[in-house]
């Protein structure tokens, strides 16, 4: 299990990289007429770096001891933390990503498919910074920096 935490946890990092490649991308080319393969290419592994995330997310929802279904659980902040708040902020993140990407895909004016990217990818970054277990926001949590 602390393989899958490792993951999950050093994961981030590439994730929020891909995010800030794909927005940066996405900004700078949003008066462009083309939408080339280098933007469908970063697009798509942001987004599928972010599922793998999603999956190592779940497995570790149902077997990591940070989240119980207990007495109490909503009176305790690192339970109710993982259990509630990091796993719908992150759901929701990933899902707004994912039909952001859709949208740009099928828009046929390509200045328009970057905005789209900007736009979702932009919130769901802010989401996903929110809802990472930061030790110097949530230092309740006991989460460190990996």
């Amino acid at each position: 299990m602390n393989g899958l935490i490792a993951a999950h946890s050093g994961l981030r990092y590439i994730i929020l990289l891909l995010l800030l490649i794909a927005i940066i991308n996405a900004l700078l080319n949003r008066n462009s007429d083309t939408y080339s393969k280098k933007d469908k290419m970063i697009n798509l592994f942001t987004m599928i770096f972010l599922h793998l995330q999603l999956v190592l997310g779940l497995i570790l929802y149902f077997i990591s001891d940070k989240v119980q279904f207990v007495e109490g659980m909503m009176g305790d902040a690192k339970f109710h933390f993982f259990a509630i708040e990091h796993a719908l902020i992150m759901f929701f993140a990933i899902l707004l990503v994912t039909i952001g990407r859709g949208k740009a895909e099928r828009h046929p004016i390509n200045k328009i498919r970057h905005k789209l990217v900007f736009r979702y990818y932009g919130i769901g970054l802010i989401l996903i910074f929110i809802a990472i277990p930061w030790p110097f926001i949530y230092p309740e949590l006991g989460a460190g920096w990996f």
